[in-house]
């Protein structure tokens, strides 16, 4: 019986390796909604009130001309589309994705300002939007 266990776990882990969980949609839907509450929340650091919540989507892709659109790596880009109200706003972010989900995601700081903000206080916090982690369920 131990035999049976250990070789039916043998033989998922390796259907596990079998193909990449790391995917163009998955990310998509993984940064978009997290890109959005970071925006809503750089904004209340700031002391801006939103007229409403906003809503984001993503086109994300790998930037290799003949890369595969899938599997970990630093030549991520996604194109973030942000909804505020009336106003939509393009963002491009540079990302590296690990094999686990996890994804790194760089701003750019002529549209996300700089590494730290200013409060309406004086005091200085760090910009949510410069560079943000996520993660999204890859097993």
């Amino acid at each position: 019986m131990g035999v049976a266990v250990v070789g039916i776990t043998a033989a998922l882990s390796l259907g596990a390796c079998g193909g990449s969980d790391v995917t163009a949609a998955r990310l998509d839907n993984a940064i978009a909604p997290t890109f959005a509450n970071l925006y809503a929340r750089q904004q209340a650091l700031i002391g801006k009130s939103l007229p409403a919540a906003p809503q984001s989507s993503a086109s994300c892709h790998r930037s290799g001309r003949d890369a595969p659109q899938t599997g970990a790596g630093a030549d991520w880009i996604c194109q973030l589309l942000l909804q505020v109200g009336t106003s939509l706003t393009q963002y491009t972010y540079e990302l590296t994705v690990q094999a686990t989900g996890c994804y790194t995601a760089d701003g750019p700081p002529a549209l996300v300002g700089q590494v730290t903000l200013t409060t309406p206080a004086g005091g200085t916090r760090v910009n949510p939007l410069f560079a943000f982690d996520g993660c999204f369920d890859s097993w």
